[in-house]
């Protein structure tokens, strides 16, 4: 039962988030009809909200799995030298999402 709820509330996430973009849509068509900027600069920005979210969704997704909860360690290890060993840990550390590296 638990797991029919989960996936309930994944499908009823995805629907909102294809009624949000299927609104925002007309909104912009309407506005560029009419010729009001504001309607479409607001159309526009629920739109980035919306992109937003489903990235998070898809992220939350990925991570969904049965031991995807639990901790684990990563070792970074950098090259011999050179600007090269700098750049590695670094380009590794910035691609983690804020959300996923503290409290995961």
């Amino acid at each position: 039962m638990r797991e029919r709820d989960e996936l309930d509330v994944a499908v009823k996430a995805v629907r909102e988030l294809e009624a949000g973009i299927r609104d925002n849509a007309e909104l912009i068509e309407m506005g560029e009809a009419e010729g009001d900027a504001a309607i479409v600069k607001d159309a526009e920005d629920a739109l980035i909200e919306l992109k937003q979210t489903a990235r998070r969704r898809q992220i939350e997704t990925l991570l969904s799995g049965e031991v995807d909860a639990n901790d684990c360690y990563v070792e970074i290890h950098s090259g011999a030298g050179g600007t090269e060993s700098r750049i590695g840990p670094t380009c590794c550390c910035a691609c983690i999402p804020a959300g996923l590296s503290a409290g995961r």
